[in-house]
């Protein structure tokens, strides 16, 4: 049953090029850039959202290195993120996923 309901959080999770997520812990706000298809020979399709982060209150990690301001996240990680609380997301679509 718990896992039914996971399953269905994750579907209210609809991803969108443009969309906003904050990284709670640093306050780095990122920006949903572009959508990735590779294939796993274990779990076929996999999805990765290429992210366009900006330094957070708290992070400098970022200032003295441009490689690291882009990031690829898988996207069932990012969802469960966002789920959890460890990042916050708005869509350009006005969803959001509130606790």
């Amino acid at each position: 049953m718990a896992i039914d309901a996971l399953k269905e959080e994750l579907n209210q999770i609809n991803l969108s090029v443009g969309d906003v997520v904050i990284d709670v812990a640093t306050n780095a706000v990122g920006f949903l850039l572009k959508r990735e298809r590779r294939i796993d020979m274990l779990q076929d399709d996999l999805y990765f959202w290429e992210i366009k982060w900006t330094s957070g209150e708290r992070g400098d990690q970022f200032r003295n290195n441009e490689a690291l301001k882009l990031s690829l996240w898988e996207e069932e990680q990012l969802k469960l993120s966002i789920i959890l609380g460890i990042i916050k997301w708005q869509s350009i679509d006005g969803g959001s996923f509130e606790l």
